[in-house]
């Protein structure tokens, strides 16, 4: 690099700099606002597993088999028994009402037909409107309906002369063994929490870099930008893009280093996939934010593409639903995201302890977006943002 260059590089930089000093929000969107919001996040989720979920129950039979088992529900560490309506009309108020999201009802007659060696059947109605309070409701009660179950059998046969272990295996002659890979308490930390940072991150990329170059735009201070690095778009460009990557760089780690040390979330597979797949995150969506701005010139226009393209990325990603199994145009989207990669890489590497190997391709994907977004946008900006009739839109 020239002596001509290397003097122009710290003026851009310096008035960038004295820029963020003097405005308290442009300077908080890249600092303590990002964190806060990644600490709320992580707080909400940061129970791991739903406990204590309010349900109800209707017990028509009222006998000792009907209590234990309404005990036994309510000591189950997801279930809270918080009602017993009369009936099921009741029951329905308070699903309505969000105070229960599921109700047992145990008819009468249900301890008379076990001891009888008839079956007997209880019902579980639930709202299904809650998915994740359904799926966590539906295996407590399972468990402890199949507990409970057991119980009876095992007994009945013991009554019958079977010894203990003998009954127990002619009550489950098949026993399938259920293991559980990478996140064995089905943690909602792991599963939501360390996926909707790196979510909320790649927005804050995108808005700080749209704002940082569209407000030039905006304020008609281009040839000012421009003389700062001597005319040249690159610099220009790259002394604006700098604080951006230095500090969500540095978020991106601190969110490895959270999760990772202080959570006990250790990476079970490469630490320098997931090093090099956080910057190459951040590095992508600073490519894509030059970009936007340089198709738009315009902060308005480019902060709503921005919005219409980070905001809904999380339900792409594959995390709620699987891309595999999303219609064509939905995927071909999903694809089209940086962060779709990065979680998986993430999925791949941090909990399913994968080979660096295995995410080659993903972090070249990610190397693709943040040269060829970047190059892209810091041309268009070349040839159309040096114009005046391009500033001062809004």
């Amino acid at each position: 690099m020239s002596e001509h260059a290397k003097a122009g590089a710290p003026s851009v930089l310096a008035r960038e700099w004295a820029r963020l000093r003097g405005d308290f929000w442009d300077l908080g969107m890249l600092s303590w606002i990002p964190l806060l919001l990644y600490a709320l996040t992580w707080a909400i989720f940061s129970g791991g597993i739903a406990r204590d979920i309010p349900v109800a129950v209707i017990d028509q039979d009222n006998s000792a088999v009907s209590r234990q088992l309404a005990r036994w529900l309510d000591a189950s560490p997801g279930v809270a028994v918080v009602a017993r309506p009369a009936d099921s009309e009741a029951a329905l108020a308070l699903l309505r009402e969000r105070r229960a999201y599921g109700f047992m009802l145990i008819p009468r007659g249900f301890e008379t037909e076990l001891f009888n060696a008839r079956p007997a059947s209880v019902q579980w109605i639930y709202n299904g409107q809650f998915s994740s309070h359904a799926g966590g409701l539906l295996r407590d009660v399972r468990t402890v309906v199949s507990t409970l179950s057991a119980g009876v059998e095992i007994t009945a046969r013991g009554k019958r002369g079977a010894g203990a272990v003998q009954a127990a295996q002619q009550f489950e002659p098949i026993r399938a063994r259920l293991v559980t890979l990478y996140n064995e308490n089905t943690s909602y930390e792991s599963f939501l929490a360390m996926a909707l940072i790196p979510s909320m991150l790649q927005i804050f990329v995108v808005v700080a870099v749209v704002t940082t170059i569209g407000r030039e735009l905006r304020d008609a201070t281009v040839p000012q930008w421009l003389a700062a690095a001597r005319g040249s778009w690159p610099r220009a460009v790259a002394g604006k893009l700098l604080i951006p990557l230095l500090a969500f760089a540095a978020q991106a780690l601190l969110f490895l280093l959270f999760f990772a040390v202080l959570r006990g979330w250790a990476v079970a597979g490469s630490v320098a996939a997931m090093v090099c797949a956080l910057l190459l995150l951040v590095l992508a969506y600073l490519g894509v934010g030059v970009l936007l701005i340089g198709v738009t010139l315009s902060l308005r226009n480019a902060l709503s593409a921005a919005a219409f393209i980070t905001a809904p990325a999380f339900a792409y990603a594959g995390q709620g639903f699987p891309v595999l199994a999303m219609p064509p145009l939905a995927r071909a989207w999903a694809e089209a995201l940086p962060l779709t990669h990065y979680l998986q890489l993430q999925s791949r590497h941090w909990l399913g302890g994968a080979p660096w190997r295995y995410g080659v391709a993903d972090l070249l994907i990610l190397a693709g977006f943040a040269l060829g977004c970047g190059a892209l946008g810091v041309l268009l900006l070349s040839k159309r943002a040096g114009r005046a009739d391009a500033w001062g839109k809004t």
